[in-house]
């Protein structure tokens, strides 16, 4: 009775163990199916060429005509500025013998003394061409014992010069109209400054009153 119910559980066990075994082999099977049924992905294979020069096509070159006109254009013009002509100019170049003293007392070498010079004088040769410092209209012609013969001119605005040193018979008229530059007389000698050499003594007064000559010559 002990041996049937051994051989018995032994067949059950037998049994179990088979179905196992038969599962396990179905879905090793199942497995290896679906296993081989995907299939992986395509590598990719890039292909690498080497570098060759490239010359891209150019479109040939042709001349196009520009369109006629009959228009110039000009640059524009800058207005030049020029200074106004100086009113007055030297009389007798530009070589100072002696200067205006400004109320101040200078040697006179002539006369051996001390004195006021109002005047600037200007040595040249004698014989030398005497200008009118500017346009004016000759007031007097003198022929004193110092300063030799003496041309007044009045320049207008109140500025009336003195000519001192010229020669006899060559200066103009009185009343006579000048216009700057124009010749009023040759160099002669002035006897109160004759130690000086021959020079052109030359005063200014501007309404009245002494000015520097050469002041009015540069500045007007």
């Amino acid at each position: 009775m002990q041996a049937k119910e051994n051989l018995r559980r032994s067949a059950v066990t037998y049994g179990v163990l088979c179905a196992c075994l038969l599962a396990a082999g179905v879905g090793a099977w199942i497995a290896a199916r679906d296993t081989t049924s995907v299939q992986p992905p395509a590598q990719s294979t890039v292909r690498m060429t080497e570098a060759t020069d490239y010359t891209p096509a150019q479109a040939p070159v042709q001349d196009i005509p520009l369109p006629e006109t009959t228009e110039t254009t000009e640059p524009p013009t800058i207005a030049e500025t020029t200074e106004p002509p100086k009113r007055f100019t030297y009389p007798l170049g530009t070589f100072i013998v002696k200067d205006y003293s400004r109320g101040n007392l200078v040697y006179s070498a002539t006369m051996e003394d001390w004195r006021v010079h109002n005047g600037i004088d200007f040595g040249d040769n004698r014989g030398q061409s005497v200008l009118a410092m500017g346009d004016g209209v000759v007031q007097t012609v003198e022929s004193d014992p110092l300063w030799g013969v003496t041309v007044t001119i009045d320049h207008g605005s109140g500025i009336t010069a003195r000519y001192c040193g010229l020669e006899k018979d060559t200066a103009p008229a009185a009343g006579t109209s000048v216009e700057k530059g124009a010749v009023i007389g040759k160099l002669g000698e002035i006897p109160v400054e004759s130690k000086e050499g021959p020079h052109l003594h030359l005063e200014v007064t501007v309404d009245g009153q002494p000015a520097d000559p050469l002041e009015i010559i540069r500045t007007q």
